[in-house]
């Protein structure tokens, strides 16, 4: 009897939570800030006018910090799932930028939106943003 009391209990307490197997099946995760997807926590690559290099690193919490040859700007990041790429800077002197972003063989190209014009992209785990 304690048995089927606990199965019971168990099954009381689910369903007070909202527990339904058609509640557990996965639902497609929208990419806002704050969500986990393939950029979070890891470093964007990509050859900068010059050839220079540049570094995005995306942070868990929607932020973003941005390396050019010896300068640093930081920002709010998100990827829509239309695979749009927002940035907005914390520096005024910045204006926002969307990227579409493309998967290819040689990395991730950069889109510019109403463009032809892309960057080729490695993604580059964790942080590799220098510090001073």
């Amino acid at each position: 009897m304690v048995g089927w009391l606990k199965t019971f209990a168990l099954a009381s307490l689910l369903a007070l939570a909202g527990f339904s197997p058609a509640a557990a099946e996965p639902h497609p995760v929208e990419s806002k800030p704050g969500i986990k997807n393939f950029l979070t926590e890891n470093t964007l690559s990509y050859p900068g006018r010059e050839g220079e290099e540049n570094l995005i690193h995306f942070g868990r919490f929607g932020n973003f910090d941005w390396y050019f040859p010896c300068e640093f700007e930081s920002g709010a990041w998100s990827l829509g799932d239309d695979q749009i790429l927002s940035l907005t800077y914390d520096n005024a002197k910045f204006a926002s930028r969307r990227f579409k972003l493309e998967h290819r063989e040689d990395g991730i190209a950069l889109i510019e939106p109403d463009s032809e014009t892309f960057t080729v992209a490695t993604l580059l785990d964790g942080n590799h943003i220098p510090y001073f």
